[in-house]
């Protein structure tokens, strides 16, 4: 294809990217290293002989096949769990173990807990202590002693070691996958006279020090200066990505309203930071003679800007990729093709490091938005020609607007289940003020006590102006189901429209077409069995009972918070596709395939006929004996609850075993969902 020619990068990264996505999940082991030797073999046989189109196709598949087979050596090597020397392979998961830790990033305070980062370096075995690799959450009970927890310290901790468990509730947040992509496995509670500060030098590299010192020290300058609560939160997200500070209603604001991405130092502002470095260094340079100096000049600065934040992870990723982008506008042709090579460029040298990044949900969005704004925008730029430079300002930054959110359609929809409606005036007046505040920020810093007034005044004004938007239906679309399947054939949608854009064909429309059809008869068939199917769910959730029956026309749940509601039980209920949503309290429920009894008090049984009662649920460790269940003359299952403790699932397993009942427990096999 003509594409592979004007970016060649791209012909590249497909198999590379496609052999990553298959060997990450599936867990697959190392190809043998013959077969490169193979590949590479039959490649350069290929460019000695005369050339034809049959031996060119022959190179590529080469090429391809070897390309497909490095990514899945790279992931196999990359993966901690494959490594020999990974701590859990000689750590015990039922009792305690001793381990010598340090702690990788800045503790979080949370109510009752200190979340740290730690990386294992050693775990007690029968032998002695045996060198281990890989990271572990570790949450220190808050007492007096976890104040002296800092960045760098090396802690000997005695602990038992705890799998992250996969998600109870259907279509709930999977945070075992999110973590095991961040090659996190398990977690650790440490009570406050489990470890101690041992007097030894943390191994981690100087510049990594150096920039958690940094950090620290923003932070700490940040929070005692005249700034209020939420403009430290909001300036402290910008500044180092520390963003636990920031209150939940104003996030949600922002994500209501599409700016999201502003409250979190990333590529966004380090490409402000490079495209205002580069306009005034023009100026002084008005006939661009000192391309190279002003390469050199950039690439300091953001460098700095990056061990200023800490070396955050996106704004490395950002800094790598503009450092490019640089480089490619001093020897090669600053056109959208180059600059879509260059980036294509900075994604393969960022997956060779680490290919679980292609899972990052901030890695996707940040190369998606730039390639959005780097071949959309100009086309959506041409649509109007303002003549003013104002008008003109504005229009570009609607359209750059319009094109990140086209591009990263499919990314926002299927993680975040919403579309904000306004993100383009929104974005229009967020973007700039968050960059005045980045900018001010560092003069608060600097001790430049005047403009925390300011910032102050500014972020009023910015969550006001938010909130003008943070109404559903008016401000954002919420509830919407996307599953995978939608986000693949949107996104094999955009990627066909990109095409026929590029190619100037009409036949793509066709095609667009056909997957359009395809997706809206998926929708329908999705949408019917979503709507005429009725079930009773028995959630699970450790703090509280949580039921919801779902018929034809609405969902019926009983009351629960609001944030155990929107985390483990309404990504349940989009899935339903948007019935109205009544909260009502309820422990018997008849429909003609069976009949449910919910008991979640103690000695209160409800008075009815137990001879029909084909399923009993237990919650909040309700006693049932033994006497209780020969009234049941047709009782088939009995389900407990996330709020039942282990010694009442135990004996609940014991009468189950007894009366030949089926038992289910939320604790060990999710939620219980039946049709009815």
């Amino acid at each position: 294809m003509f594409i592979f020619k004007d970016i060649p990068f791209l012909r590249i990264c497909l198999p590379f990217v496609a052999g990553i996505l298959v060997a990450v999940p599936l867990g697959l082991n190392a190809v043998a290293l013959p077969l490169f030797f193979v590949l590479v073999l039959i490649g350069v046989i290929l460019t000695w002989l005369k050339s034809s189109s049959l031996n060119k196709l022959l190179f590529f598949l080469c090429a391809d096949a070897f390309l497909f087979c490095f990514a899945i050596n790279l992931s196999y090597s990359c993966n901690i769990v494959k490594n020999k020397a990974f701590y859990g392979l000689y750590a015990k998961k039922d009792s305690t173990n001793k381990m010598i830790v340090v702690i990788k990033d800045l503790p979080v305070q949370k109510q009752k807990f200190v979340k740290c980062e730690l990386k294992v370096l050693k775990v007690k075995t029968k032998t002695g202590y045996k060198n281990t690799k890989g990271d572990l959450i570790g949450y220190f009970k808050n007492a007096q002693l976890t104040n002296q927890l800092q960045a760098g310290n090396v802690l000997l901790i005695n602990s038992k070691l705890l799998e992250i468990e996969s998600p109870k509730n259907p279509y709930e947040f999977d945070y075992k996958s999110y973590m095991a992509h961040r090659q996190v496995y398990y977690t650790t509670f440490i009570d406050s006279g489990a470890f101690a500060i041992t007097p030894h030098a943390a191994p981690l590299s100087s510049l990594w020090l150096i920039g958690l010192k940094i950090k620290k020290h923003l932070l700490w300058n940040l929070k005692n200066s005249e700034l209020d609560k939420n403009a430290y939160g909001i300036c402290a997200a910008l500044l180092t990505g520390y963003d636990d500070d920031i209150d939940t209603s104003v996030m949600e604001a922002f994500s209501h309203s599409g700016t999201l991405h502003v409250l979190s130092v990333s590529g966004l502002h380090t490409g402000l930071i490079y495209l205002v470095l580069s306009f005034l260094f023009d100026l002084i340079d008005r006939k661009k003679k000192y391309k190279i100096i002003k390469f050199v000049f950039i690439t300091g600065c953001l460098w700095l800007f990056a061990l200023v934040t800490g070396f955050s992870a996106p704004v490395l990723r950002a800094v790598i990729m503009f450092n490019l982008l640089g480089f490619g506008k001093i020897f090669f042709r600053s056109d959208y093709r180059n600059q879509i090579n260059i980036l294509l460029v900075s994604a393969f040298m960022l997956l060779c490091y680490n290919p679980f990044l292609i899972y990052n949900i901030g890695f996707l969005l940040s190369y998606f938005a730039l390639f959005g704004i780097l071949f959309f925008q100009p086309i959506f730029a041409k649509l109007w020609q303002p003549h003013t430079k104002i008008t003109l300002l504005i229009w570009q930054s609607v359209t750059a607007s319009f094109a990140a959110t086209l591009s990263t359609l499919p990314f926002t929809l299927f993680y975040f289940k919403q579309f904000p409606l306004w993100f383009f005036i929104c974005n229009l007046i967020v973007v700039p003020a968050t960059f005045v505040i980045l900018l001010m920020a560092i003069l608060v810093v600097l001790k430049v006590t005047p403009v925390c007034k300011i910032i102050n005044f500014i972020i009023i004004f910015l969550t006001s102006f938010i909130n003008l938007f943070n109404r559903e239906g008016a401000g954002y679309i919420d509830n919407i189901h996307f599953t995978a399947i939608d986000a693949i054939l949107l996104s094999l949608l955009l990627i066909i429209i990109t095409v026929g854009f590029y190619f100037r064909s009409y036949k793509y429309i066709i095609y667009s077409a056909i997957v359009l059809l395809c997706w809206q008869v998926n929708g329908l068939i999705t949408s019917y069995n979503a709507k005429n199917k009725n079930y009773l769910t028995v959630y699970h959730l450790k703090k509280q009972n949580a039921f919801s029956i779902k018929n034809k026309k609405e969902v019926v749940i009983n009351s629960i918070g609001i944030a155990d509601f929107s985390f483990h039980v309404k990504p349940h209920l989009i899935s339903f596709n948007n019935p109205s949503i009544n909260g009502k309290a309820f422990n018997h429920v008849i429909s003609r395939i069976k009949h449910f009894l919910i008991i979640d008090k103690q000695n209160l049984w409800p008075v009815t006929d137990y001879r029909n009662i084909s399923v009993l649920v237990i919650s909040n460790n309700c006693k049932v004996k033994a006497t209780d269940l020969q009234q049941f003359n047709n009782l088939k299952t009995i389900v407990a609850d996330g709020t039942n403790n282990r010694y009442t699932i135990k004996q609940l397993a014991k009468l189950c075993s007894k009366f030949g009942v089926e038992f289910f427990s939320t604790q060990s096999k999710g939620a219980y969902v039946c049709e009815i």
